[in-house]
């Protein structure tokens, strides 16, 4: 039989570990991210600036955010964005030694492909802002998520 004084005691400690574990995972299930750089490749093989991030018609410094959970990315601006997809896959959660990584399959095209997007968010660098890289069809953007 417990003891009625060991009562508030547990009440206390489950109040204490829920309050902690809520305090852990706040504001751990998405990634807010920017993109610095974007480059296109080219018939030589080789990357290049993307011409419309060149000219401005490509806003540098757009935002995003990745879901955690879903591998989503969300961002009215963003080229990257995923609404269209038919599904989003997180390959890795990402972890101490180990990259995010998430894929966006948008289905078959017209032209009978699949397009499809990869990105990954370098998790084990030390920090606040995680290094990404980004590839859509045959642009390639990088920058940092927090």
């Amino acid at each position: 039989m417990i003891s009625i004084r060991i009562i508030p005691l547990i009440f206390t400690s489950l109040f204490l570990s829920w309050l902690h574990s809520g305090a852990v995972s706040a504001g751990t299930t998405d990634y807010t991210c920017a993109i610095t750089q974007a480059y296109q490749l080219k018939e030589i093989g080789a990357l290049a600036t993307s011409p419309e991030y060149e000219k401005g018609k490509s806003i540098p410094r757009q935002s995003f955010t990745i879901s955690r959970e879903t591998g989503a990315i969300t961002g009215k601006s963003s080229d990257l964005d995923t609404a269209l997809a038919k599904s989003t896959l997180v390959i890795h959660k990402g972890s101490d030694e180990n990259s995010f990584i998430a894929v966006a399959d948008f289905g078959l095209s017209k032209s009978g492909t699949h397009a499809y997007r990869v990105i990954k968010v370098e998790e084990y660098i030390k920090g606040s802002a995680k290094p990404f890289v980004a590839m859509r069809d045959l642009d390639v953007v990088t920058g940092t998520c927090k």
